[in-house]
């Protein structure tokens, strides 16, 4: 291809020579030997142009093969390492989801023990309103001391409190116990992990070499830990401290099931017992609350319709607003146009169309004016309604601060207790 290039290019400057050659001796041409040598130039311009296309072709098929050769050469020769790599990566992760599953499990234990320790704290608050109520009813007169319903209540909320106590103090003391094992099998598989981290930097350290060690710089085998296993005694160790972990994890778990029902059973019999002498009260409280909750819901939707209308209003004022702007444009242009000539003065298709777009913004306008006005009555019909269930709001509260007043130590008791 290039000699094929050269030849063609000195026979083009050559027929170029004898061109000019010729027209030295001769000045004057026909046309069509004119045309003729012009296009003969063209020819071998493009012909040269196409011989030098090709060898750029070549040149950089030459280059993505060489490009790719050297790609092949370097996956196959990395690919024995990173497949070493991946093995103990494999074994890595294995201890990393092992220390998450033990730290997950820590956590919820943790969890687990600062709840039952807040519902210890909490079963202390009933026992101690129990006894209160229980003083304060030996403080009626005598007509009064009868050992009725409440009294009964009473006193089994004091035994339900105390046997809770009880079992919670034995839930914390067994939860104290497993984070002491759970710790040390934190620490094991940390220090497992670290081992392995350093052996994987090694290799990855080797992987993402680019060019090899020379004399004057200092080799990283000094960094690298001596460690001297079989490979079956290293994989056994991960597995015996994944097995004591499993086994720990699945000790916590059965705890925290077991603390969850104490703790249920707990908080279900200090309500029954608490709420056996509310019970009719509570009704009435509930049946005060619900209906309070529901007209705050529909004053709640009312506020965001009155501004949702608001907003709607505003924008039809500036629909409004914005059309003024078109009208008095299309209403000035028809004035500009009787300032013509009387000669000039054509009913033309641009005079219809001006009269026509200042009718339709009057229309427009006209309609959203009448859409402002219902807007504004509806605006001020939510107003009067906002108002009438404010007023009724403000009644249900009243009359449930009245009714709160009875039986004030239990009902703080139970607002505590939620």
């Amino acid at each position: 291809g290039i000699m094929n290039f050269r030849n063609s290019t000195a026979s083009s400057v050559s027929v170029a020579g004898g061109i000019g050659r010729d027209a030295d001796v001769s000045p004057v041409k026909m046309p069509h030997q004119w045309e003729r040598n012009s296009r003969t130039l063209v020819d071998s311009a493009r012909k040269a142009q196409s011989l030098s296309t090709q060898q750029r072709v070549n040149a950089f098929g030459t280059q993505r093969a060489t490009d790719q050769t050297m790609f092949e050469d370097n996956k196959v020769s990395s690919s024995a390492l990173q497949h070493t790599i991946s093995e103990a990566e494999l074994l890595k992760n294995k201890s990393e989801m092992q220390l998450e599953a033990i730290l997950r499990e820590t956590s919820m234990l943790e969890d687990e023990a600062a709840h039952a320790e807040a519902t210890l704290e909490k079963m202390r608050d009933p026992l101690a309103v129990a006894e209160e109520n229980l003083n304060i009813r030996r403080k009626r007169p005598p007509r009064e001391m009868t050992r009725d319903n409440v009294e009964r209540a009473l006193n089994e909320q004091v035994a339900a409190a105390k046997h809770a106590i009880r079992m919670l103090t034995g839930v914390l003391e067994a939860c104290e116990k497993e984070l002491g094992r759970l710790k040390i099998c934190r620490e094991k598989l940390e220090e497992d992990i670290d081992q392995k981290r350093i052996a994987l930097e090694v290799d990855g350290e080797a992987l993402q070499m680019e060019s090899g060690w020379n004399s004057s710089q200092s080799s990283p085998m000094s960094r690298r830990p001596a460690q001297v296993a079989l490979p079956h005694m290293w994989r056994q160790r991960t597995e015996n401290l994944c097995e004591e972990c499993d086994r720990t994890r699945a000790t916590c778990e059965r705890l925290r099931a077991k603390a969850r029902g104490i703790q249920q059973d707990a908080i279900e019999n200090e309500r029954e017992t608490r709420e056996n002498s509310l019970r009719s009260l509570a009704r009435k409280m509930e049946e005060t609350g619900m209906l309070r909750n529901e007209l705050e819901h529909t004053l709640q939707t009312t506020l965001e319709e009155l501004g949702t209308m608001e907003d709607a209003r505003a924008s039809v004022e500036q629909s409004m607003n914005d059309k003024m702007g078109p009208l008095a444009l299309a209403r000035s242009r028809l004035s500009v146009r009787t300032g013509k000539p009387n000669p000039e003065v054509v009913r033309d298709v641009a005079e219809r169309s001006l009269e026509k777009e200042i009718g339709d913004l009057e229309h427009s306008i006209r309609r959203l004016q009448l859409e402002l006005a219902r807007q504004t009555a509806d605006i001020q019909r939510l107003e009067q309604t906002r108002a009438r269930l404010e007023a009724d709001i403000k009644d249900k509260a009243d009359a449930l601060a009245l009714e709160q007043e009875c039986e004030a130590l239990q009902l703080d008791l139970g607002s505590r207790m939620q």
